[in-house]
């Protein structure tokens, strides 16, 4: 799991730039799911407090890094691209945060890489939210979409 979570907060933080520039890192990947911590000073906005944009980009780099990770698992080349989200902010957040996401049940992850080998492209439906001092500041509903790659073969 270590070797995993290396993995995967390279990709968040080096891969994705502004995953680095959030300054986010992994605190928690497990069978539950993923928590990201990030701090206010490098996500602050004028009234020194979060940026709304900042919280939307932490809850989609959350919920994309779960079934980034059951790719990678399954040895399935895809890529992966949220397809569509809605956002609820419900207060302020003035110190540091968390963005959480949690597994979808096992039947769901099931059907996901069933429905991309068989259709070549799949969809998930994930939940990331906001955390700050033990409340939840904002939610997200978003489906992340996966389209395998297509194996080039040799002419001639």
């Amino acid at each position: 799991m270590q070797e995993e979570r290396a993995w995967l907060e390279n990709t968040l933080t080096r891969q994705i730039p502004l995953g680095g520039a959030m300054q986010l890192r992994i605190t928690e990947l497990n069978d539950r799911g993923l928590r990201l911590a990030l701090p206010l000073a490098a996500n602050i906005n004028d009234k020194g407090t979060v940026f709304g944009g900042a919280m939307v980009s932490a809850m989609i780099l959350a919920g994309w890094s779960l079934p980034r990770l059951l790719l990678r698992r399954a040895g399935r080349k895809a890529d992966l691209v949220i397809g569509r989200c809605e956002v609820r902010f419900l207060k302020p957040v003035a110190g540091p945060f968390e963005a959480v996401c949690r597994w979808p049940a096992a039947d769901e992850i099931e059907a996901f890489l069933a429905r991309l080998d068989e259709r070549g492209r799949s969809s998930m439906n994930l939940a990331p939210e906001i955390l700050a001092d033990g409340e939840v500041a904002a939610r997200l509903e978003a489906r992340y979409a996966a389209l395998a790659h297509v194996e080039e073969t040799e002419q001639g």
